[in-house]
C-alpha cells in the first residue's frame, strides 16, 4: 500500500510539469495571436495598379499569397484595390459648416457578404458604394465625390448599403494601406465592387491578404512559418517581379516572441521538474530500503529454507513491483486530473485543453515508472542479501558508514561544490545547465554536512547517560537505524525545492508587476487632447492644486535610444507615479535637482507689440569679422520667439539697422503675458553663404501700439543671456552668438558659418543643453565640444542637445532605452506644442474620476485610459511568469511525496518502536511521557531537516534568481529576491503537516505491542517480581 501510494504521487510529480508547460506554451501563443489582431496575423501582398492593368496586378498579388498552401490554417484571400488619392465629399446629413470628409475608395473582389453587410445590398457598378456603419451616411444617399488625383475627377455615387468596418474582412477592405503600413489617411474607405473600381481608371494599390484562422495550435506553427517564407519567395517569380509585388507580414516576429517566451518558461519549469523527478526516485528508494530492512528476516528465512535464487527474487520483488505499477497507472490519471484543476487557476477560464498523449508527457511517465522500479530493485536487492548472522542479531542495516557510502557522500559533496562554482560563473540560464539543479546542489551540500554533524553528535551522546527520555529514543533510533538520517536528507531536498520554487514564482509575479508599473508609469494613465489656447502643464496643475493626484507627461517611444523620450513634471513624480525611484539609483529629490537645475530669471513680456533698439550695427566683433562677411540687411531679419499658452510664436522685427525695430501691431501674442525664448537673426538669402552681424542692444520695450514699457536696464547685461544652441544643432561650425557688456547696452555678435541657421541669444532661465537621465542600455551620439552632451529630440520632435547627468537601470515608460527629462525644462528649449510627443496625464490611485472632471474644466479632454491593474494582468500572463507558477504545484506534489515518505518510514518502523515502548512502559515511564517522547523522536530530526531545507532553498533563490529568464533585458532591477514571508509560510505549513504526521506515528507506536516483553523476536519473557503486569 505504501509503495503504491508513493508511486502514485511520484507519477503525479513527473507528469504534471510537462502537461502544464504545454498548456502554458499554447496559452502564450493564443494571447499573442489575440493581441496581434488582423495586422499581426496576416500575409499582405501589394502591387501598384498601372493604368488599365488592374487584372495584372490582381493576378500577381493573388499568386503571391496563394503560395501559403495550408488552407486549413488560413482564411481565404481578401482581394481589394485602394485608391492612392484621397476622396473628398460632404454627406447629405452634414451641417453646412461641417468640415469636408476625406477618405479613399476601395474595390472589393469578393462577395461583399463576407464584408459584414449591415444593411442594403452589394454594389455592382462604379456609381454604387458601401459606406462604413456608424459614419452617419444612410443607405440611399447620393454622394458627390472629388477624387484628388491628377487630373482630378468628380463622381456621383449612391450608397446602396453599409458594412461593418470592425470585422476581419471589413478592417482589411476599409483601410488596407493604413492597416499594413503603406500610408493612407482619413476615415474608413467607401467600398465598391472591384469591377466598378476598374471602370474609374484611377491609380491605386492592389492588395491580397491572407489571415490566420482562430485556434492555431503549436504543432501548426512550423507550417505557418513555411507558408510565410513561401509567400515572401513568391515575390521573386516573373509575374510578381514585373508588378513589383511586395509582402508585409509580422507573423515571423510574433512567432519569434512566442518562441523566446516559451523557451524561458521551459527553462524555469525544468528547474523544478528535473529536481522533483530525481527527488521522487530518491524518496522511493528510501522507502523501498526501509521496507527491505523490515522484511529482511522474512527473506533470510527463504534463504535458510534453500529456495532457488529465482524464486527468492520473485518473492522479494513481485508484490512491490505490482504495487508500484498499479500506483503509477493511478498516478497518471491523478496527474492528469490535478493538471486539469491547476490549468484554469494558472491560465484562466480560457485555458487550453491538456494534451496527455504528447511525447514529453509519455516520456515523463515512463521515466517515473522506470525510476521507481530501479529504486525498488536496488534497495530490495541489497536488503535481500543481509548476512544471516546480522539477521540473528536483528541488525538489518550497517551501524557505521561503509566505504561505498563514504565515497558516495564525498562524490556528492564534490559535485555540489563544483556545480555551485559553475552556477556562480554563469551569468544567465537559457537552456540545459547545471544551474537548473542549484537548489538540490545546495540542499545536498548542507544535508550531507548536517548528516555528518548529526552522526558525530550521536556518537558523542551515545557514550554518556541520556538526560531525557527524548534524547534516549533519538540517540537509540539513529544508532540502530542510521537510515533515519537519509530520510532527513530527503526532507532537506524536498523543502529546499518547495521554498525555491515558491520564491521563484513570487519573484516572477513581482518582477512582472514591477515591469508593468515601470512601463505604464502610474495607477492610471489618461491619453489627452489639449485645447490650442491651453498651457498643458499649468492646466494639469490647476486640475490638481495639491500636487498629489495628477502629473503632466509628454512621451514618445517610437524611436530608439534618446529618440525614446519621456518628459514629465518631476515635482510630482514621487506623489503620482507607480515607478519606483530606487530603479533610477537615486531619490526623487535628487532626480528633481538634476533635471531642474536652478536657472536665471525669465524675461516676461506683456503686450501686443515688441520693439528692440540697436546701435553700432555692422560687422561682428573679434576674429569672426575676418572669417565671415557682414550680413546684408536685405537678406536678414531680427526675429524674436516667445512662448505663449499655445506654444511658441515667431515675431519679426525687421532688417537690422541703427534705431528702433518694431514688430507689427498684434504680432506679439502676449496679452496675458509670455516668455521670451530667444532673440536672433534669420536669413532669407537664396545662397547659404556664411554671414555675421554685430549690434548693441540699448533697449527692449513692449507695448500695445499706443504706449510702450521698457523691460529694464538689468536685461542689458551679458550675465543675463547666453548663446543658444537651438534645434538641429551642428557639433562644429554651427550658429553662435558672442555677448559683451557696453556702457550703453548689450553687445551681441551673431555668426552663422552655415549661412542657413538662426544665431541667437536666450535668457538663462532655461537649461541648455537640456539635463537628462538616460537608461542604462541607451546608445548615445556625443555632441562634440560640450562635455557629457548627446544629440536627442525635443518635445516637438526636432533634434536638440541633451546633457547626460546620470544613467538609470529603469526609467518610467522607456525603461533601459530612452531619456528622461523634466517637462518644464524641456519646454524652455523646445516648443512644447507639436506632433513630436503624445500628451498624457498620470493619475494616482483613487483620483481618476475627480481628475478627469477637473481636466475637462481646464481645457484638457481625455481620449483614452490605461490602468496599472490591466497592465499587471497582461504581464502576469507572460510565459516566464506562468512557467514559474507551474513550478509551484510540481514542487508541492514533491513535498507531499516527501511527507508521505516520512509517514511511511514511521509506519514501517512501528514494530520496533512498539518494542521500545514496551520496554519503557515496563520500566515504569508514564504513558503521556512515552507518547511525547515518541512524538519528539519522530518530529525533531525531520523538523531540523525542514529548517535546513528552508535555508538551502533561500540560498538557492539568491544564487539563481538573477540568472533565470524571469524578465526581459534584466529590467527592472531585481531588488531583494527573497521574500521572508514566503519562506516562513512554506516552512510553517510544512512543520504543521510534519507535526501531524509525527503525531499519527506516535499514536500508532506509543501504546506498545499489547503483549509482555519477550513474546516475540526471540527475546526473554520478563515480569515484575509480584507477578503483576507492569503499569
Amino acid at each position: 500500500m505504501v509503495l503504491a501510494l508513493l508511486a502514485l504521487v511520484a507519477t503525479v510529480v513527473s507528469v504534471i510539469a510537462p502537461l502544464l508547460l504545454r498548456a502554458v506554451e499554447q496559452s502564450t501563443l493564443d494571447d499573442a495571436l489575440a493581441h496581434a489582431g488582423v495586422r499581426g496575423t496576416s500575409i499582405a501582398a501589394s502591387a501598384e495598379i498601372e493604368y488599365q492593368k488592374l487584372s495584372e496586378a490582381q493576378g500577381a498579388v493573388v499568386t503571391t499569397t496563394s503560395a501559403a498552401t495550408e488552407s486549413r490554417l488560413w482564411h481565404g484571400e481578401v482581394v481589394v484595390a485602394e485608391s492612392k488619392a484621397l476622396v473628398s465629399y460632404r454627406a447629405p446629413s452634414d451641417p453646412a459648416d461641417a468640415d469636408v470628409r476625406y477618405t479613399q475608395l476601395a474595390g472589393l473582389s469578393d462577395d461583399c457578404a463576407s464584408l459584414g453587410l449591415v444593411d442594403g445590398r452589394c454594389p455592382s457598378g462604379s456609381d454604387e458604394v458601401l459606406a462604413p456603419a456608424g459614419s452617419g451616411i444612410a443607405t440611399g444617399a447620393v454622394l458627390p465625390l472629388s477624387v484628388l488625383d491628377v487630373p482630378e475627377q468628380s463622381v456621383r455615387v449612391r450608397v446602396v448599403g453599409t458594412y461593418d468596418a470592425t470585422s476581419r474582412v471589413g478592417r482589411i477592405a476599409s483601410a488596407p494601406g493604413k492597416l499594413f503600413g503603406s500610408g493612407g489617411t482619413g476615415g474608413p474607405d467607401l467600398v465598391m465592387s472591384l469591377a466598378g473600381f476598374d471602370d474609374l481608371s484611377i491609380t491605386g494599390t492592389m492588395w491580397s491578404v491572407k489571415t490566420l484562422r482562430h485556434g492555431l495550435r503549436l504543432d501548426d506553427v512550423p507550417a505557418v512559418v513555411r507558408d510565410v517564407a513561401a509567400a515572401r519567395d513568391g515575390t521573386l517569380t516573373e509575374s510578381s517581379a514585373q508588378s513589383s509585388v511586395s509582402v508585409q507580414e509580422r507573423i515571423d516576429d510574433l512567432v519569434d516572441r512566442v518562441a523566446d517566451g516559451n523557451d524561458a518558461a521551459t527553462t524555469i519549469v525544468a528547474v523544478t521538474a528535473l529536481q522533483a523527478v530525481v527527488l521522487a526516485w530518491f524518496a522511493q528508494g528510501v522507502v523501498a530500503g526501509r521496507i527491505g530492512q523490515a522484511r529482511a528476516a522474512e527473506w533470510g528465512l527463504a534463504r535458510l529454507r534453500g529456495l532457488p535464487a529465482r524464486r527468492r527474487f520473485a518473492a522479494v520483488l513481485l508484490e512491490p513491483v505490482l504495487a508500484t505499477v498499479v500506483g503509477a497507472v493511478a498516478g497518471a490519471a491523478a496527474g492528469l486530473g490535478l493538471a486539469a484543476l491547476c490549468a484554469p487557476v494558472l491560465l484562466g477560464a480560457g485555458a487550453p485543453a491538456l494534451e496527455p498523449l504528447r511525447a514529453p508527457v509519455l516520456l515523463a511517465l515512463a521515466a517515473a515508472l522506470a525510476g521507481s522500479l530501479v529504486a525498488l530493485v536496488v534497495a530490495s536487492a541489497r536488503a535481500s542479501r543481509v548476512p544471516l548472522v546480522d539477521l540473528l542479531r536483528r541488525v538489518t542495516e550497517p551501524r557505521t558508514l561503509s566505504r561505498a557510502g563514504a565515497v558516495v557522500q564525498a562524490v556528492a559533496v564534490i559535485a555540489a561544490v563544483v556545480g555551485l562554482a559553475a552556477v556562480a560563473t554563469e551569468t544567465e540560464v537559457t537552456g540545459p545547465s547545471i544551474a537548473l539543479l542549484a537548489p538540490s546542489l545546495i540542499a545536498v551540500l548542507l544535508a550531507i554536512v548536517g548528516l555528518r554533524v548529526g552522526v558525530a553528535v550521536v556518537r558523542r551522546r551515545a557514550d554518556r547517560p541520556a538526560r531525557s527520555l527524548t534524547e534516549l529514543l533519538v540517540v537509540r533510533r539513529i544508532a540502530r537505524t542510521p537510515s533515519v538520517l537519509t530520510t532527513a536528507v530527503m526532507v532537506v531536498l524536498g523543502v529546499a525545492l518547495a521554498v525555491s520554487s515558491t520564491q521563484t514564482a513570487v519573484l516572477a509575479v513581482r518582477l512582472a508587476d514591477d515591469r508593468a508599473a515601470a512601463t505604464l508609469g502610474a495607477a492610471t494613465v489618461l491619453d489627452v487632447r489639449v485645447a490650442e489656447d491651453t498651457p498643458f502643464v499649468q492646466a494639469v496643475r490647476d486640475a490638481d492644486p495639491g500636487g498629489r493626484s495628477a502629473m503632466a507627461v509628454q512621451a514618445t517611444s517610437r524611436g530608439v535610444g534618446v529618440g525614446r523620450l519621456i518628459a514629465l513634471d518631476s515635482t510630482r513624480l514621487a506623489a503620482v507615479s507607480a515607478w519606483d525611484p530606487t530603479w533610477s539609483g537615486r531619490s526623487t529629490a535628487a532626480l528633481q535637482r538634476e533635471l531642474r537645475p536652478t536657472g536665471g530669471r525669465s524675461l516676461r513680456l506683456t503686450g501686443t507689440q515688441l520693439a528692440v533698439t540697436l546701435r553700432e550695427v555692422g560687422a561682428p566683433d573679434g576674429e569672426a569679422a575676418k572669417t565671415v562677411a557682414p550680413a546684408d540687411p536685405a537678406d536678414v531679419d531680427v526675429v524674436a520667439v516667445v512662448q505663449a499658452t499655445d506654444g511658441w510664436h515667431r515675431v519679426v522685427l525687421g532688417a537690422p539697422r541703427d534705431g528702433t525695430l518694431t514688430s507689427a501691431r498684434g504680432a506679439l501674442p502676449c496679452t496675458d503675458g509670455c516668455r521670451l525664448v530667444w532673440l536672433g537673426l534669420e536669413t532669407s538669402a537664396t545662397t547659404s553663404a556664411p554671414y555675421g552681424l554685430g549690434a548693441t542692444i540699448t533697449d527692449v520695450t513692449v507695448g500695445d501700439g499706443t504706449t510702450a514699457r521698457s523691460v529694464g536696464a538689468a536685461w542689458l547685461h551679458a550675465d543675463r543671456w547666453r548663446s543658444r544652441l537651438g534645434e538641429n544643432p551642428l557639433p562644429d561650425g554651427g550658429p553662435t552668438a558672442t555677448l559683451g557688456d557696453r556702457r550703453d547696452g548689450l553687445r551681441v555678435s551673431w555668426v552663422d558659418p552655415t549661412g542657413s541657421g538662426t544665431p541667437s541669444i536666450t535668457p538663462r532661465d532655461g537649461a541648455e543643453p537640456l539635463p537628462t537621465v538616460i537608461g542604462a542600455a541607451t546608445v548615445t551620439q556625443p555632441f562634440a565640444g560640450v562635455p557629457d552632451a548627446t544629440v536627442g529630440i525635443g518635445l516637438n520632435g526636432e533634434s536638440i542637445v541633451l546633457r547626460v547627468v546620470g544613467t538609470a537601470p529603469a526609467l518610467p515608460r522607456v525603461l533601459a532605452d530612452g531619456a528622461l527629462v523634466d517637462l518644464t525644462s524641456a519646454g524652455h528649449v523646445s516648443n512644447p506644442v507639436g506632433t513630436g510627443t503624445d500628451h498624457e496625464v498620470w493619475v494616482a490611485p483613487g483620483a481618476e474620476r475627480r481628475v478627469t472632471a477637473a481636466l475637462a474644466r481646464n481645457g484638457v479632454t481625455v481620449t483614452g485610459r490605461h490602468t496599472l491593474a490591466d497592465a499587471e494582468r497582461r504581464a502576469e500572463r507572460s510565459a516566464p511568469v506562468l512557467g514559474a507558477l507551474v513550478g509551484v504545484p510540481t514542487a508541492g506534489a514533491a513535498l507531499v511525496l516527501v511527507l508521505l515518505v516520512v509517514a511511511g518510514v514511521g509506519a514501517i518502523g512501528a514494530r520496533r518502536r512498539r518494542d521500545d515502548v514496551d520496554v519503557l512502559r515496563t520500566s515504569g515511564f508514564p504513558r503521556s511521557a512515552v507518547r511525547r517522547a515518541v512524538l519528539r523522536e519522530t518530529f525533531l530530526p525531520a523538523a531540523a531537516a525542514v529548517l535546513l531545507g528552508a535555508v538551502a532553498g533561500t540560498i538557492a533563490t539568491v544564487v539563481t534568481a538573477a540568472r533565470l529568464p524571469l524578465r526581459a533585458e534584466a529590467v527592472p532591477p531585481l531588488g531583494v529576491p527573497v521574500g521572508p514571508l514566503t519562506v516562513l509560510a512554506v516552512t510553517a505549513v510544512t512543520m504543521l503537516v510534519l507535526l501531524a504526521v509525527s503525531a499519527g506515528v506516535a499514536a500508532v507506536g506509543a501504546d506498545g505491542s499489547g503483549r509482555p516483553r519477550g513474546t516475540g523476536d526471540g527475546a526473554e519473557h520478563r515480569r515484575p517480581r509480584d507477578g503483576r503486569p507492569a503499569p
